[in-house]
């Protein structure tokens, strides 16, 4: 009765595949799929006290409270997978986008069948926690732009949230053409418009 939590699919491509396919994608969506592994498969507690999957019971409570985030650990990923932490660590701009979507992923498998007329599911928010060693600011190199660091420190002022779209649509002023649906990058980054109509 073990298996079912993994059934597996297996397949064979006959055809030899694609060869266009781009190198980037399926590492992202290999990225994606050990994240996903990560958020369902990760457990705690020993053989006395008997195992709980932390994330994804997790993930299932908040999700059914209308509480749409998760916090994860850092250690625990590590512990997990090394080299997705060091991966989360160094790129997190690209690769906490790859968490998000696995962790939209598994909430939909835990939370499926949903009551009527909440069919539609909401996005999901990854919170990192970690006990790393705190660094000074002074101390940060030029080497930890764009890393995930540790910063001890009191907020002593905050500006107002402002928003920001996450996707967005455009129009061209000439001919009217509309190109809808195009995800903005999260972080201080915008998008940049094309200088010319695709048509």
């Amino acid at each position: 009765m073990s298996g079912f939590d993994d059934p597996g699919i297996y397949y064979s491509d006959s055809f030899g595949g694609d060869a266009s396919v781009d190198e980037g994608q399926v590492r992202k969506s290999q990225l994606q799929k050990r994240f996903k592994e990560f958020l369902r498969q990760y457990r705690v507690g020993t053989d006395r006290t008997g195992f709980t999957f932390k994330y994804r019971d997790e993930l299932k409570r908040h999700y059914n409270l209308s509480q749409y985030w998760v916090e994860v650990e850092m250690e625990d990923l590590a512990s997990f997978d090394e080299d997705l932490a060091d991966y989360l660590y160094k790129q997190p701009a690209e690769h906490l986008r790859l968490l998000e979507e696995a962790a939209k992923e598994v909430a939909d498998e835990v939370t499926r069948p949903r009551p009527s007329g909440e069919e539609t599911l909401q996005d999901i928010q990854v919170m990192l926690r970690s006990d790393a060693n705190a660094a000074n600011i002074r101390s940060l190199k030029s080497d930890q732009m764009s890393h995930l660091v540790k910063i001890p420190g009191i907020v002593i002022a905050a500006t107002p949230v402002r928003a920001k779209a996450t996707r967005i649509a455009i129009q061209c002023r000439s001919c009217r053409n509309t190109i809808s649906n195009i995800a903005v990058r999260p972080g201080l980054e915008g998008y940049a418009l094309p200088r010319k109509c695709n048509t």
